[in-house]
């Protein structure tokens, strides 16, 4: 006769097994609906083969209450309480078979990866703060590798505020990405001083005064308002004048730069590194006032480190990056990394390299460059990129040491990776989101790769190495020719310089989108233009390096051809 099983032990199986061991073996006789019977011999103090069969239709079980599991087979026994006992196959899983079951928290079978934010981990579990991986799509700001709190990223792997977080004052220096004199959350700058990207409400058609500035019903790019709603992709006119090139200080439209260089912004003022006038400008963003303030106010270049920066001499400008007190200056012909005090009178140092072309690290001036290009700072250190060495290396201003942290110099590729065994093949521009990743722009790798600064693995972020221009989703996405970037913390921003337009990655799904300007569909012939407008109603003309200022809502592009700095709000 056929009763129901219990997986689970009972105090009636466990009440058997102490009446088992006290009494002689019992046999019951029961009669089936057939007429025939079945005798039930309890084989804890049954015969010496535990069975006891006296007819075919005789079954024996044992009365524990108890699971076991049976190594050698993999099955698990259950005893129940009516004295029968089943045999069941025990749970045994295959993470990356793409089926969740037993103890899988997840598994996306192909796609489960340690690598990608917000991926089930190749042992199926959940990504999450710890595992070294900033998960963005999980809200993450940052992921050190830890769950502890007081090194800079939370046990919930938030962006801890330094001590002067909430004073009105930004303090790059201190991982502020702003700073509006309160801690208030959802007010745009959180009560760490990180920006609080817009919620899920972006694309309602209903703009949030405080987290957007746009909200145009969809989540397209290239209209009046962008995926993410803090840009409404208005271009204007903010330094020099249409294809004047020159070098004359003034207020917007007065003055006259050369076009090529760098960009970096703290809280008042953008910095120009000004390449072919081989000086350094200071812009103040509250009226367009342009101010050289290091290098040779009529071009000259040079090598002189000098107190007063207006007697200093720079050749061959690139990027700059600064904490807010100091200015960083790749020097490329030079072959020097150099540091702008931006304390009046902006004295500048040389704090590494000696002038000789090469790829060694060292302390100061026993470390050599190549074509030292693209800076950003973060947590205190100055990341760059060596261009014609296809390495990313790193300067600490404490102990003045150039090290190399990924590729192999003069060895290019475009090999995921980490340390030596990654490649570039020409990086040329970086930048920081503040979480710990740095994103860099392989220019004639035709990709934007990332760089986590706790595992030290490089990685691609979108393009699939091969020149072309295609809007999507990671390596779905086509990149031409990409040279500046710039972050909000929530994407990055990035100049297509041979197609003249400025697009948008989105951090936490890797989209790649059209900002502004018109492209050619990655055409090595494309003409650019000049053309202030919305979206792709601009037009630019080699668009090279870019800068993101949060308090004003504004992108900062470099548009070199035309000779001007424009402005997308």
């Amino acid at each position: 006769m056929h009763r129901p099983h219990s997986l689970r032990p009972t105090a009636l199986g466990l009440l058997s097994l102490v009446f088992a061991c006290a009494l002689p073996p019992a046999a019951d006789t029961e009669t089936a609906s057939d007429g025939s019977t079945a005798t039930t011999t309890d084989t804890i103090t049954g015969d010496p083969t535990g069975t006891t069969a006296t007819d075919p239709t005789t079954t024996t079980s044992t009365d524990t209450g108890l699971t076991t599991l049976d190594p050698p087979t993999g099955t698990t026994t259950t005893g129940t309480t009516d004295g029968t006992s089943t045999t069941m196959p025990a749970c045994r899983s295959e993470c990356g078979d793409g089926v969740v079951e037993c103890d899988e928290a997840c598994d996306d079978g192909p796609d489960n990866s340690d690598l990608e934010p917000g991926a089930c981990r190749t042992d199926c579990t959940a990504a999450g703060c710890g595992d070294s991986v900033v998960d963005y799509p999980d809200g993450e700001q940052c992921d050190d590798g830890n769950a502890s709190d007081g090194d800079g990223c939370s046990a919930t792997c938030q962006v801890e505020a330094g001590a002067a977080c909430g004073d009105g004052v930004l303090d790059l220096d201190q991982g502020e990405e702003c700073d509006d004199a309160g801690l208030d959350p959802d007010d745009g700058c959180g009560p760490n001083c990180q920006l609080e990207p817009p919620g899920g409400g972006c694309g309602d058609g209903m703009t949030n005064a405080v987290l957007e500035v746009c909200d145009d019903a969809n989540l397209d790019n290239g209209d009046a308002c962008n995926p993410t709603c803090n840009l409404a992709n208005t271009t204007s006119l903010f330094v020099g004048s249409e294809g004047q090139l020159g070098l004359k200080d003034g207020v917007g439209g007065e003055a006259r730069i050369s076009g090529t260089g760098g960009l970096a912004v703290d809280l008042t003022h953008l910095y120009l590194a000004d390449a072919q006038n081989n000086c350094i400008r200071r812009i103040d963003l509250a009226t367009a006032e342009v101010e050289t303030i290091a290098g040779s106010n009529t071009g000259m270049s040079g090598y002189v480190d000098a107190p007063d920066g207006l007697d200093a001499r720079f050749a061959g400008l690139d990027a700059i990056a600064t904490d807010g007190k100091t200015l960083w200056v790749s020097d490329g012909m030079n072959k020097r990394l150099r540091a702008v005090s931006l304390t009046p009178p902006f004295a500048v140092t040389t704090v590494a390299g000696n002038g000789m072309t090469g790829v060694a690290d060292g302390v100061g001036e026993a470390a050599t460059f190549d074509d030292n290009r693209g800076l950003t700072y973060y947590a205190g250190h100055v990341y760059m990129v060596d261009a014609s060495a296809a390495v990313l290396r790193r300067f600490d201003p404490a102990a003045q040491e150039v090290v190399t942290l990924a590729g192999l110099a003069y060895e290019t590729g475009s090999d995921d990776g980490v340390g030596d065994a990654a490649r570039f093949v020409s990086p040329r521009y970086l930048t920081s989101d503040n979480s710990g990743m740095l994103y860099v722009a392989d220019t004639n790798g035709f990709a934007l790769r990332s760089f986590n600064t706790v595992t030290g693995h490089v990685g691609t972020f979108a393009g699939n190495g091969g020149a072309g221009y295609v809007d999507g989703v990671g390596a779905a996405a086509a990149i031409h020719r990409p040279r500046g970037l710039a972050s909000d913390g929530a994407s990055l921003y990035f100049g297509e310089f041979a197609q003249h337009t400025v697009r948008q990655g989105i951090l936490a799904t890797r989209e790649v989108s059209t900002l502004a300007g018109q492209h050619c569909g990655g055409d090595m012939v494309c003409p650019g233009a000049y053309l202030e407008g919305v979206g792709t109603e601009a037009r630019f003309n080699g668009p090279f390096a870019l800068a993101y200022h949060d308090p004003s809502r504004s992108l900062f592009v470099l548009d070199s051809a035309n000779r001007v700095i424009r402005r997308v709000q």
